[in-house]
C-alpha cells in the first residue's frame, strides 16, 4: 500500500487521480491532510476568501506532524497486516519524509520522493531569522506575505513572461488554473508555519542527520529539472549523490527535463505515472 503526503498549501484529495490509477492496478492509496491544511480547517466561506485556520499550525508543527505521520503508518500496519507500506511524499511533504525516514524509516518499506531537495539554501538561515521575527513582533498567526514573496514569488520569476503567479508548478495551464481557482490551494502561509518548516528543512539536511537513513530500504525520486524548488535539478542530484555516500543501497530515480514543480500534473504526468507504477511493482508490494 501507498501512503501519500502532500506539499505546502495544498490537501490530501489533489492527489486523487494518482490514487485512482494506482487503485485500479491493486493497491491500497491513502493521503493525510497536514495540520493547517484541507477543508478540515477551512471556514464555510473560504471562497469568499476567509481563510481561517489554512496556513495556521501552531509551534513545531514539523515534528508533531511526523508524529502524526507516525500514527497513521501504525493505523496502515494494524489494518493491512503482512503488507509493504511505502511512503511518498511530495515538496513540503518530501522534507517531512525525509526527516520521518530519518527517525522512523524502519517502520516502512519504501520511500518516494517528489519535487524535493538536498542542498540547503544559503539564505534558510535568514528565512529562520525573518520568520522568528515576524513571531515576534506581529505575532505567530501572522500571514507572512514578506516571506511568500521572498520565496514563492521569486520562483515564477524563471519562467517569464508569465500568465499567472503560479507558472512555475506546471507546464500545464488547465491544471495550473484548476489550482488557481482551489480555495483550498495557494494561500498565505503563517510566521510560525515558516519559522518552523525552515527550522525542519535545516534539520532535515544536516549532514549527521542523513547518516541515520536505513540503508536497507529502497528509495526513488522524481523532478522537473526546472523545478525552483529542486533548484532546477541541482539540489536534486544533490540529495541522490548525498544519500548514495550514506550508504543507501537501492536508490534510483527520474529527472524530467523542462519538467516543473509538480511532475504529477504536468504534461507528461502519463510518463511520470508509468516510471512510478514500474518502481512500484519491482517492490512487490502488489496486492
Amino acid at each position: 500500500m501507498l501512503h501519500i503526503t502532500h506539499g505546502m498549501a495544498e490537501y490530501g484529495l489533489r492527489y486523487a487521480p494518482t490514487a485512482i490509477l494506482l487503485a485500479e492496478k491493486g493497491f491500497a492509496v491513502y493521503a493525510n491532510d497536514h495540520r493547517g491544511h484541507g477543508p478540515e480547517v477551512a471556514p464555510a466561506n473560504v471562497q469568499q476568501g476567509n481563510l481561517g485556520k489554512l496556513g495556521l499550525t501552531g509551534d513545531n508543527w514539523f515534528y508533531k506532524q511526523i508524529d502524526d505521520l507516525r500514527l497513521v503508518i501504525q493505523h496502515h500496519k494494524n489494518t493491512h497486516p503482512g503488507k509493504k507500506i511505502l511512503l511518498m511524499g511530495h515538496s513540503m511533504g518530501s522534507f517531512l519524509s525525509q526527516r520521518y525516514f530519518q527517525l522512523h524509516g524502519s517502520t516502512i518499506d519504501g520511500l518516494i520522493l517528489s519535487a524535493t531537495n538536498g542542498q540547503p539554501d544559503p539564505l534558510l538561515p535568514f528565512g529562520i531569522m525573518v520568520a522568528w521575527l515576524q513571531m515576534k513582533i506581529q505575532g505567530k498567526n501572522h500571514r507572512s506575505h514578506l516571506i511568500d514573496k521572498l520565496s514563492f514569488q521569486q520562483f515564477n520569476k524563471s519562467f517569464a513572461p508569465n500568465r499567472t503567479d503560479h507558472d512555475w508548478l506546471s507546464r500545464d495551464e488547465n491544471a495550473v488554473d484548476k489550482y488557481l481557482a482551489d480555495p483550498l490551494c495557494g494561500y498565505v502561509c503563517s510566521a510560525s508555519f515558516f519559522y518552523y518548516f525552515f527550522k525542519g528543512i535545516s534539520h532535515t539536511l544536516n549532514k549527521k542527520n542523513i547518516q541515520f537513513i536505513p540503508k536497507n530500504i529502497p528509495v526513488y525520486a522524481f523532478a522537473g529539472d526546472r523545478d525552483p524548488v529542486g533548484l532546477r535539478g541541482k539540489g536534486f542530484l544533490q540529495l541522490i549523490a548525498k544519500w548514495k555516500a550514506a550508504g543507501v543501497q537501492d536508490i534510483s530515480y527520474n529527472l524530467y527535463k523542462n519538467g516543473r514543480h509538480e511532475m504529477l500534473n504536468d504534461i507528461n504526468r502519463q510518463e511520470v505515472l508509468d516510471n512510478l507504477l514500474t518502481w512500484i511493482y519491482k517492490q512487490e508490494i502488489h496486492l
